[in-house]
């Protein structure tokens, strides 16, 4: 099992966290925050933090587009989306919500604590740890409490040393959004060029063959357009035994 990590400021992203919060996003972040009344808390997860280690532990230049982020304290979904108003953009593939503060702004994900993978029928109350430890692949288990400033990690800071993917555990397996899981993994691997291990490799191939393909392929358009068909070359090398064991390193695309 993972190591699970709690660190209390200054620790390895205070200094690239304060620089975010100075920029347009961090400021919409900021606002965002505000909407939610007290009681309530929103936490960045997963691939913001992701890409700032992988700028700070490989020096790999990395271009952020949105925002993940969990909410604790909420009832319901809708009553996020009440809280949210005019901000909110679309509803997300897990069942949250997408919301934007400015035109060309950043795009936030948003979802409750409780709706996050398998998260309803964890033991409470629920923990971050708990909340790591339902995500997928270990190179998402990363959170910061905007709150707290704590920064939390389960998995992600050795996988991006290693540059290898794993899976979680059997936790962080949505049966009902498994084509979206495919996509998410494949879309991920792109993104960080990173190995995946065998595990996950027999996750993929085993969940591709329950899914419909155009369901995986038009999740993998829905998350990355511009590199659509690329993603797919990995894919299909992975399904049918190929040696390749990450996405081709060069790529011509903006991400």
């Amino acid at each position: 099992m993972l190591a699970y990590c709690e660190f209390r400021p200054p620790h390895l992203l205070s200094q690239e966290l304060r620089e975010f919060l100075a920029t347009d996003a961090g400021r919409d972040l900021t606002l965002l925050l505000s909407l939610f009344p007290e009681g309530w808390k929103g936490m960045v997860m997963g691939g913001l933090l992701r890409d700032m280690l992988m700028q700070k532990i490989l020096k790999l230049e990395q271009t952020r587009t949105d925002v993940d982020m969990v909410i604790s304290g909420a009832d319901s979904i809708d009553e996020i989306k009440d809280k949210l108003g005019t901000v909110i953009r679309s509803t997300n593939a897990f069942g949250g919500v997408k919301c934007q503060l400015r035109p060309n702004g950043t795009v936030f994900d948003l979802w409750r604590v409780e709706d996050h993978t398998n998260m309803a029928r964890a033991r409470k109350p629920h923990s971050i740890e708990q909340i790591l430890r339902h995500n997928l692949l270990d190179v998402d288990a990363i959170l910061w409490d905007a709150a707290t400033d704590c920064l939390h990690d389960c998995g992600c800071v050795r996988a991006i040393e290693a540059r290898r993917i794993g899976l979680m555990g059997a936790e962080g397996i949505s049966r009902e959004f498994l084509a979206t899981q495919v996509a998410h993994v494949l879309v991920v691997a792109f993104k960080t060029n990173f190995t995946l291990s065998d595990e996950l490799r027999s996750f993929v191939a085993d969940a591709s063959a329950r899914c419909r393909p155009s369901d995986i392929e038009k999740a993998i358009e829905r998350k990355l357009p511009q590199a659509t068909a690329q993603v797919e070359l990995f894919w299909n090398d992975l399904l049918s035994g190929g040696t390749q064991r990450c996405p081709a390193p060069t790529r011509a695309v903006s991400l």
